[in-house]
């Protein structure tokens, strides 16, 4: 049965039989008072539009959209950088990386709910979904992974109409209000049970948890007034939600030291090399990501998911354009005094997230 507790002890035995992934802990006691004057203090710029819609189909739009939140660059061997963001010309914008899908899915939602119906969904073909990840400009498709983000659509709209009568609110009233349940019919359960193409990833869980976060986190802005739909999303247990395992916050975490890395991992980074998908070294940093940040959470008196943003944020706006020498005023960084790779190993700067080819995150 999919529980918190046996999701937990599945990432501590991965943890416990690490080679390449350490946690360093007198390394996050310094970095986690910096976190903790951070958290809520920051603003990152990183809201995404919303979509006008019913709130029905509000929450329809962030449990189709947050099945294909994985996989925004491309990687190129021959090139010595070997990786770039996504780019995508979308609604009259250029957009890269992280935010190309949502550009999407925003552009899909404006122009014709049809996007968010069971029977079209279960019925996209792979021209169709080609079309809603079009550039604009080009008429190319923007992104990778074209077949298994159909296979997604197709999945979400089948099972939607099949076990929920068309609608994601069914499932959100099937678990009242909790993320886990003693009978498995909790919201995060119900997707890893019965989405395992769109939603599984067990015991890791990072398109639920970064999807199910994202509602709890927004709750405000998209549900002000007291309504069954906020209800819905304000989970009863919302310190079972944990950050997402994906590239930034790993990312985050090796750079400031909280995690340490081994040779061989280094050495695949700083190469830019391809890491295979669910090998042990994946699975390390992946576990350590969560076990990591929950245990910086606890140290601060927080819950996991309040350090979402800020791990994330870091890794994504921070990490990546820092180099030593940096100007504050051009990357401000609040950790750098106690920065690992940027006062002891020098040359984890030039390492970057790690490359994983994956429709998990």
């Amino acid at each position: 049965m999919y529980s918190h507790s046996a999701m937990l002890d599945e990432l501590k035995t991965v943890a416990d039989g690490a080679e390449h992934v350490s946690v360093d802990r007198q390394q996050m006691e310094k970095v986690a008072p910096i976190l903790n004057s951070r958290l809520g203090a920051v603003d990152y710029g990183l809201k995404r539009g919303v979509p006008e819609l019913e709130p029905g189909d509000l929450l329809q739009y962030y449990m189709v959209a947050g099945a294909h939140n994985f996989l925004f660059w491309d990687y190129d061997e021959s090139k010595q950088i070997g990786v770039d963001p996504s780019t995508i010309h979308v609604n009259g914008q250029v957009v890269r990386g992280a935010g190309t899908a949502y550009a999407c899915h925003y552009r899909a939602a404006r122009q014709d709910k049809k996007n968010l119906d069971a029977d079209y969904l279960a019925s996209m073909t792979l021209a169709q979904t080609q079309d809603y990840y079009r550039d604009e400009k080009t008429g190319e498709v923007a992104l990778k992974l074209i077949a298994e983000r159909q296979a997604k659509f197709n999945e979400t709209g089948r099972v939607l109409r099949e076990m929920y009568d068309g609608s994601f609110v069914n499932l959100l009233e099937r678990a009242d209000g909790w993320l886990f349940r003693d009978d498995s019919e909790g919201v995060a359960q119900q997707l890893l049970k019965n989405f395992p193409l769109s939603y599984g990833d067990w015991p890791y869980c990072k398109l639920i948890m970064v999807t199910l976060g994202n509602l709890y986190e927004s709750i405000d802005v998209l549900f002000s007034e007291p309504s069954r739909y906020r209800e819905l999303i304000d989970f009863k247990d919302a310190e079972r939600l944990e950050v997402g395992a994906d590239y930034y916050r790993p990312y985050f975490l090796y750079r400031v030291g909280v995690l340490r890395i081994s040779e061989a991992f280094k050495e695949r980074l700083l190469n830019r090399t391809l890491i295979e998908v669910d090998s042990q070294m994946e699975q390390e940093y992946r576990a350590w990501t969560i076990l990591a940040t929950r245990e910086m959470a606890e140290l601060i008196g927080r819950n996991p998911h309040e350090l979402a943003r800020e791990t994330w944020a870091m890794g994504f706006l921070r990490c990546r354009p820092c180099y030593v020498g940096v100007p504050e005023d051009e990357v401000p960084c609040s950790y750098r005094p106690i920065c690992h790779s940027y006062n002891v190993e020098v040359h984890l700067m030039r390492a970057p997230w790690p490359l994983v080819y994956t429709d998990n995150y």
